[in-house]
């Protein structure tokens, strides 16, 4: 083909990329802009997203590697194999032929970008789960002795669990589930949750092929809506296993803002009658508790801490190590997770924790007359009241009358 024909072609395909990029990044920017209205999000939520992760889930499901993984395998080497082509390219003085191949990965990368919005990006803005809540929106002097029961029933129930558990040569937790089995039985326990804003589907987790990889990124578990996967490390210390595996289903189920899946996590394994995953919810939440407690009571707090269980501790440093023994990526991972989340109109990183609110601290008179005394109150956020309501559901269940009114 003659040199000037071949240039006219590159043209021509060149404006055609252009085009369909130029609509591509429109309807993006459309989403990205309906999103942020919270009946749109619900809707979408509901009605679209819902649907594409229950479908796609269920196709992917049927394979036992992760589609997520594999795109990330073809993505990246052709990534960097177009860009290199269109380099030598430049330099070769066939800047259409150049702008062209760059044009594809572009409309490929926009249009992964529209679908990843699709199936996930409105859920972002939906309101927050309706788990079971606390009632009670404050509390002062009047709860300390409740609250402080409710907190030593917590502890407790963790010290007997942590007898129960299974250990190694060196005390760490071992599972008594394979991963298979494991992501199985969390299936069956989100069938637990009575609620609307849950999807009816939960897909069954996936083991991570480059674990190690993912591990010096510090990486436990990733969800990727368009394929409705939940893929896990599987390298996850057991004690964290769990949680994490829950905090992805939950992702997949409708929470994907990661303070919710991380309450919905914290729910489902704190209300199991499984000693494993209540042992590891509490290992995620016992702190939460227990602050609180802090709040009305220095003393009752240090008392409970030293209660617990020193080979919960151990579970705990053992964990912190395995984390720390992997420090490749970890740095890059988190600047991206930091960018990806606030794209999503989320805190960045520190969206995985709902802010705590700060306790009011009123000075009064004195029953006596001589002198103040300080009244204290607070106000507790939605995880600390799913807690305790889920806390007291099992004090209940257990025979134990102590309980925050």
């Amino acid at each position: 083909m003659p040199r000037a024909e071949k240039k006219r072609n590159y043209k021509k395909r060149t404006i055609k990329l252009l085009v369909v990029l130029g609509a591509l990044v429109f309807l993006l920017a459309l989403m990205l802009i309906l999103r942020t209205s919270s009946a749109v999000s619900e809707w979408m939520a509901v009605n679209i997203s819902r649907g594409w992760i229950s479908v796609f889930g269920r196709i992917t499901g049927i394979f036992p590697f992760s589609f997520y993984e594999l795109l990330l395998y073809v993505l990246i080497p052709s990534g960097i194999s177009i860009v290199i082509a269109a380099i030598v390219m430049f330099c070769r003085r066939e800047a259409l032929r150049a702008v062209s191949y760059l044009l594809i990965f572009a409309v490929i990368g926009v249009s992964i970008g529209n679908i990843y919005t699709v199936s996930a990006g409105f859920t972002y803005y939906r309101g927050e789960p309706d788990l079971p809540k606390l009632e009670a929106q404050t509390f002062g002097e009047q709860d300390k002795e409740q609250l402080i029961a409710l907190a030593e029933f917590m502890v407790d129930d963790f010290n007997a669990l942590a007898e129960e558990m299974e250990r190694d040569e060196d005390g760490r937790t071992v599972s008594p589930y394979s991963f298979t089995s494991l992501a199985k039985k969390l299936q069956g326990e989100y069938k637990r949750i009575d609620s609307d804003y849950y999807s009816d589907y939960t897909p069954l987790a996936k083991p991570i092929v480059s674990k190690r990889i993912m591990s010096n990124m510090h990486l436990s578990g990733v969800f990727f809506a368009p394929f409705g996967e939940a893929n896990v490390n599987p390298l996850t210390p057991a004690c964290d296993m769990p949680v994490t595996m829950a905090h992805e289903l939950a992702h997949a189920k409708g929470a994907m803002r990661e303070s919710d899946a991380n309450l919905t996590a914290y729910y489902i394994t704190v209300t199991s009658d499984d000693p494993y995953l209540r042992y590891t919810g509490y290992i995620s939440v016992y702190s939460v508790i227990l602050r609180m407690v802090g709040i009305f009571d220095r003393e009752a707090y240090m008392g409970l801490i030293d209660k617990i269980d020193g080979r919960i501790f151990t579970d705990m440093r053992l964990s912190t190590e395995f984390w720390e023994s992997y420090t490749l990526f970890d740095d890059i991972t988190e600047k991206l997770n930091d960018f990806y989340l606030k794209l999503s109109g989320q805190g960045g990183t520190n969206s995985y924790f709902e802010p705590t609110n700060p306790p009011e601290v009123t000075p009064r008179p004195s029953p006596d007359g001589d002198g103040t005394q300080t009244e204290i109150t607070y106000a507790p956020n939605t995880l600390e009241r799913t807690l305790l309501a889920a806390l007291t559901e099992r004090a209940k269940l257990s025979g134990d009358e102590k309980k925050v009114n």
